[in-house]
Order: C-alpha cells, then sequence, then structure tokens
C-alpha cells in the first residue's frame, strides 16, 4: 500500500514537471514576439498556466473513461480552465494573460508529453500484474469474459463456473486470498450475485493495489451501457444523481447551445424556403408539432416538417424533404429555444414516455438531461435496438457526457455504414414517427 501510494505521489510531481515543461516552452515561444518588457508577465502567466493544466490533468484521472477520450477531456480542460482563470487574473491583477495560441500550444505540450511518460514508464511505476479474476459469474460476467482483451486468471464461485469457456473454475469464494497470492491477477471483478465474501478480505486486497471492480461497471466500460438488470434502489439514488445535471446544463449553454444557434442561422435561408415551398404545394402549416417530454418531464412541442397531406399522400417537396432527410431540420428551432440540445437521449412522445416511467423506475432519469438531436442509442443503430436496450445507452451517456464523448458520437453516427444509416435516418424514440 505504501509503495502504490508513494508511486501515485511521484506520477503527481512528474506530472507537475510535465506541465511546467509544456506551458515554459510555449510561453518562451509566445514571447519572442511580445514586448521585452512584459516579459516578467510572461513569467507569471506560464507558471500559472502550469498550475491549471496540473489540476486539470490530474482530476480526470478518477473519471470513467480512458485512453484517448480522457486525453481529449484533460486537454479541452485545460484549455477552458486557463481562458477562465487568466481572464480573471487580467482583470483582478492586470497580470498580462498569454494569448490563445500559447494556451493551446501548451496544453497540447502538456498533454502529448504526459502520455508519452505513462507509455514510457521509465522509473516503472505502473501497475505490472495482469490478469482478471472473477468472483462469481453469472448471466452478465460470463458472456464478458469473451470480449476481454486481458487474460483471465480463473473464477471463483459455484462449481457450474467450470463448464464456462476460457474461464478456468478455481475453487470456493474462500480460496480468494490463496489464489490471489498464487496468481497475483491485476483485478478483481467482483459479481452483486456472487456468493459473501468477507469484506475485510476484499478491504486488504483493494489495500494491497489490486483493482476490484464491480461486474455492473466492467459491463459499462466495455459494452458502453448501464446494466439495467443490476441497478438497485441505492443506484437510481446515489449513482444515478439528477443533482449532476445542473452543472452538466450550465455547460451545455456553453457549447451545446451556441452550436445550435450557430446553425440556426446558417440554414436559416434553407428552413425559410422549405416552409413556403410545403405551403405553396401542399397547403396548411409547414411544420407538424408532436408533444414531447424534456427536461425534468416538462412537455414541449418538438417542430419537424410537415413531408404528407392530410390524405396520406405526398407532394414533390415532401417526397424530396424526405429523401434528403431534412424532415427534421426545424429541430434547430426548439434548440434555439432551449429545448433540447445537439447530444441526448432521443426526443419521447408524452404518452409514451408517462407509460414508461411508470413500467421502468430509471426511465425518469433520461430526463435529468435535454433531449438530443444526437445520441448514444442512435450512434449504435437504434433501428435494431428495443426500449431496454435504449435505455441502458442513455443512461450511460448521462453518466459518461462530456465534449470527447459527443464528438465520439457524431464520428460514429457520421461513420456509420450506409445501410445502417437508412434504417434509422433520425434519432429514434418510443414513439416518435421514423422517415421510411
Amino acid at each position: 500500500m505504501k509503495q502504490r501510494r508513494k508511486g501515485r505521489y511521484t506520477i503527481a510531481l512528474l506530472d507537475l514537471f510535465v506541465c511546467a515543461f509544456g506551458f515554459g516552452v510555449s510561453a518562451w515561444a509566445g514571447s519572442m514576439w511580445a514586448d521585452s518588457t512584459e516579459l516578467d508577465s510572461w513569467i507569471v502567466s506560464a507558471v500559472v498556466s502550469a498550475f491549471i493544466a496540473w489540476f486539470a490533468l490530474v482530476f480526470p484521472e478518477s473519471q470513467w473513461h480512458e485512453g484517448m477520450q480522457l486525453w481529449a477531456d484533460s486537454f479541452l480542460a485545460m484549455i477552458g480552465s486557463n481562458l477562465m482563470v487568466q481572464s480573471g487574473f487580467t482583470y483582478l491583477f492586470g497580470i498580462l494573460s498569454p494569448s490563445w495560441v500559447v494556451i493551446f500550444a501548451g496544453s497540447a505540450l502538456t498533454v502529448v508529453a504526459a502520455a508519452l511518460l505513462r507509455a514510457w514508464d521509465p522509473l516503472g511505476l505502473s501497475d505490472k500484474r495482469e490478469g482478471v479474476l472473477f468472483l462469481g459469474l453469472d448471466w452478465l460476467t460470463a458472456p464478458l469474459a469473451a470480449a476481454l482483451p486481458r487474460s483471465i486468471v480463473g473464477s471463483l464461485g459455484s462449481s457450474g463456473s467450470a463448464a464456462i469457456p476460457r474461464v478456468p473454475f478455481l475453487g470456493e469464494p474462500e480460496r480468494l486470498s490463496a489464489v490471489c497470492e498464487a496468481s497475483s491477477p491485476g483485478s478483481v471483478v467482483v459479481s452483486s450475485r456472487a456468493p459473501q465474501v468477507p469484506w475485510r478480505k476484499l478491504l486488504d486486497l483493494h489495500y494491497s493495489g489490486t483493482e476490484l471492480e464491480g461486474a455492473n461497471f466492467l459491463y459499462e466500460r466495455l459494452c458502453q451501457r448501464v446494466a439495467w438488470e443490476y441497478l438497485e434502489p441505492a443506484d437510481l439514488l446515489f449513482s444515478l444523481n439528477p443533482d449532476t445535471s445542473r452543472a452538466l446544463l450550465a455547460f451545455q449553454a456553453i457549447y451545446k447551445n451556441l452550436i445550435g444557434l450557430g446553425l440556426r442561422v446558417v440554414f436559416a435561408p434553407l428552413l425559410l424556403l422549405l416552409s413556403l415551398l410545403i405551403r405553396l404545394s401542399q397547403g396548411g402549416p409547414a411544420l407538424e408539432q408532436i408533444e414531447c417530454m424534456g427536461l425534468q418531464r416538462t412537455p414541449f412541442q418538438l417542430l419537424r416538417f410537415r413531408v404528407h397531406r392530410p390524405d396520406g399522400t405526398q407532394a414533390w417537396i415532401g417526397k424530396l424533404i424526405s429523401r434528403a432527410r431534412l424532415t427534421n431540420l426545424p429541430y434547430l428551432i426548439n434548440m434555439v429555444r432551449g429545448e433540447i440540445v445537439l447530444f441526448g437521449p432521443a426526443p419521447a412522445r408524452l404518452e409514451f414516455a408517462k407509460k414508461l416511467c411508470q413500467l421502468l423506475p430509471a426511465y425518469e432519469y433520461r430526463f435529468t438531461v435535454k433531449p438530443g438531436v444526437f445520441g448514444l442509442a442512435q450512434a449504435k443503430g437504434s433501428g435494431v435496438l428495443d426500449e431496454i436496450q435504449r435505455l441502458e445507452l442513455d443512461l450511460y451517456y448521462i453518466k459518461q457526457e462530456s465534449p470527447s464523448f459527443d464528438l465520439t458520437i457524431l464520428f460514429e453516427i457520421m461513420f456509420q455504414p450506409s445501410k445502417s444509416k437508412s434504417k434509422t435516418p433520425t434519432p429514434s424514440s418510443p414513439g416518435l414517427a421514423r422517415e421510411s
């Protein structure tokens, strides 16, 4: 335990050195083009930027995502934190704030250097133990064994576990300490359906440096969805806490709603033109309204183009809009109103949402954030998913929401196979009609 804690402190100090190096180099390069009399301000701002970047780099270590998504969020956190804090220093103390180029370059250098330092690991600080030990296997953990990239030490539990391929059966749970001492697994996956093991043994493993992970968290990490069958009342109260949505709403206002406003300005001429053509060719209103459930279960009217006449036939403009997949372009109006955002769970019809909230208690957590035009369920192929699977994906998005995750969803939707796109041209939702 002491060795593990010492390693963490060493990594934190190395991160501080990396931040100082990255912003020191970028600030020095920026000062070459600045007035020499302002060199002291550049030095102060570089020191401040390095400490801000250090906090932004350390904080994401406790988050769930990892790999490129972790470093992308660290990069964005460094930029955002520096812009805010440096502006405050300039306003309060008159300290010269570095340019955007310096902040971007310093953040990029810091993130790249920190990633290379962890990959190189010259001091041998990373945990070299490998292998996964399953403490109890059930319908959820058994299929995950085939998806794990790491080797599997085995499983402890009932004798039925011996029949599962790739997972050697190592005996009863009482042998946990002996198996861990002999095999030194890197992590132990604990099933909530596993036979009872004294908490003291699990705590001893945790303090000795062995990673303990719940089977439901492993399922989320590998499948990018929340295990519905594993949700307990305590999870609904604490793990999926709707209070976090208040901070997310403030963050959404910075980039999601602003992006929606920019798209509304860009596509305003097209919206007006198509609305006029619908009125002239089909008669009646150009838009139709669908009553949906929004943030905090507040109803709102979702707008889209009316592509059919009252008798169900289509004029040439309706066929053109459907073929060009522009039926949902009026969503931009809802985005400007603040009723939906660019990324989030798909809008759901009010009557279907009320019914599902009664049948599935966790369904209400979809409405702790605003509905979105693009969602994780759409990226994963919502045309072949049932409502439980969509709910699991939506809950995972709420827990993992971040700018890099939004970009991942956008890229997955953009580069979906064309066959999948034809099935799900718009974000699917219960009772919300899809385009044919």
